[in-house]
């Protein structure tokens, strides 16, 4: 008695790790081929020692290169991510900190400004750190969800100093004792 293939009728056979079709092992396994011709299972009530343990050694070898398979497509897939990766980062270029002596043709997306700043900036349509070091603080602080310690922090890292008196960061409001 073979099993039945209704599901897979017609339709190629695909591994479930997205890395392209079956291995010959599993593909027999899924189309009903191969060692498996009956669907006797070594729980199965009935069977003698004998039947049960090759039942046992059987599935035991059918779930190791079942989890071989797996480790195999998982393997490719996180080297073909990583390969990705890595091309579209030498696309772009290397990300930089920001720091006093970025020059100001620095593309923005290439300097690692924290995400609210980023968005901020962008949202803007500025693209290079010329730009920002250009922009009053009254026009930083303009910008949506850009506050008083976002424009200190932006003027501190870039290394210029504040064009409309917005405090520093750490001094607090209260005046000293």
């Amino acid at each position: 008695m073979q099993r039945s293939n209704r599901l897979t009728a017609g339709f190629p056979l695909l591994s479930p790790f997205g890395c392209g079709t079956l291995s010959p092992h599993c593909r027999a396994r899924a189309e009903g081929e191969g060692e498996m011709i009956d669907n006797k299972k070594s729980g199965d009530p009935g069977l003698s020692a004998a039947e049960r343990k090759e039942l046992r050694e059987r599935e035991a070898q059918e779930a190791i290169a079942d989890l071989e398979e797996a480790q195999r497509a998982f393997h490719e897939n996180r080297e073909r991510l990583r390969e990705e990766r890595l091309r579209r980062e030498a696309a772009v270029g290397p990300m930089l900190y920001p720091a006093p002596e970025l020059p100001d043709d620095t593309p923005i997306e290439n300097v690692r400004f924290s995400t609210r700043i980023r968005s901020a900036v962008t949202a803007a349509g500025w693209k290079t750190v010329g730009e920002i070091r250009e922009a009053s603080d009254a026009t930083l602080l303009g910008l949506k969800d850009l506050g008083p310690g976002s424009v200190t922090s932006l003027r501190e890292t870039l290394g210029l100093p504040s064009t409309d008196g917005v405090r520093p960061v750490g001094l607090g409001l209260k005046a000293p004792k």
